[in-house]
């Protein structure tokens, strides 16, 4: 299914022929950005495999995390549609966005909570100011994506902290995963930094800032996974229930415009009252969310 979504696309794309073989000098194309990409389809297919073969299970698997980037890798990507791109471009960005959403897919219920969906809103208004001057609707979402990716992996790291603190963990292929995603942008910041030592006029700090927010967040990680201490994990978690508190707060308060107008109030009735109760059944209880 995997090869099919990647491969049949292929032929509505207009593109370039390969690029040239890797060359250790090439700024663009150098051995550290082929590795991240590598790495990336590794950890890419590994999570399929995974949920699909290996456990046939999403637990302790993000639901949030896998649509940030299923977002980000559209918002990123939608150059397809643009101009002509170079065949191995074309496969691994049609690649990544059909993998997304089949590791979406592949869940069946919201089961995790995260502060993802708030970091997206705020990123969605900051990034068209970050593009400076730019109004190309192309840039603006190629800069919203890179600072997106900066936090797409915070929900992950919230559900690893909590099933840390209830005491079951995360299984040994999700830390792979994790530890998978974060070496591939630990070389795509090795890719940047060579590509700077040989290009002084290459500048790129949007980039470069959603890179290492990423590996700040990856590294604490690291540091949570071998010794059990973090520093950030406080952080987000109480961001976390501080979201979910708000988003709680404004259901009770909002809730109720869901309703249709003729309805003011919602009863709770028992799921299954025996017959012979019903005589002496009270009235249910009303709460108090009104629509006007």
């Amino acid at each position: 299914a995997t090869a099919l979504l990647t491969v049949v696309p292929l032929s509505f794309f207009r593109m370039e022929p390969s690029i040239k073989p890797w060359n250790p000098l090439n700024a663009s194309w150098n051995f550290f950005r082929y590795a991240g990409d590598y790495v990336h389809d590794a950890a890419v297919v590994f999570r399929l495999l995974d949920t699909f073969c290996l456990r046939r299970s999403v637990a302790n698997y993000s639901m949030r995390t896998q649509a940030v980037y299923l977002t980000l890798h559209i918002a990123r990507y939608l150059d397809l549609l643009d101009h002509a791109q170079n065949s191995y471009l074309v496969f691994h960005k049609i690649f990544f966005i059909s993998t997304s959403l089949m590791a979406l897919i592949s869940f069946r219920c919201w089961w995790d909570t995260c502060p993802a969906l708030s970091f997206s809103l705020l990123l969605l208004f900051i990034c068209p100011w970050v593009a400076e001057t730019n109004t190309d609707l192309l840039e603006v979402l190629w800069t919203w994506s890179q600072a997106l990716e900066g936090f797409a992996m915070v929900p992950q790291y919230v559900c690893s902290y909590r099933n840390a603190e209830s005491g079951e963990g995360d299984c040994w292929s999700v830390s792979l995963w994790v530890c998978l995603m974060g070496s591939y942008r630990f070389f795509y910041l090795l890719n940047w930094l060579f590509k700077k030592s040989l290009m002084q006029h290459y500048w790129d700090p949007r980039s470069w800032l959603g890179g290492l927010v990423n590996l700040c967040f990856f590294a604490d990680y690291l540091l949570f996974l071998a010794l059990g201490a973090s520093c950030l994990r406080k952080l987000t978690l109480t961001v976390d229930d501080g979201l979910r508190t708000v988003g709680n707060e404004l259901t009770e308060r909002f809730g109720g415009c869901l309703l249709s107008p003729g309805q003011r109030y919602v009863e709770i009735v028992p799921p299954s009252a025996p017959e012979a109760e019903l005589s002496s059944y009270q009235a249910p209880q009303r709460l108090g969310v009104a629509t006007e």
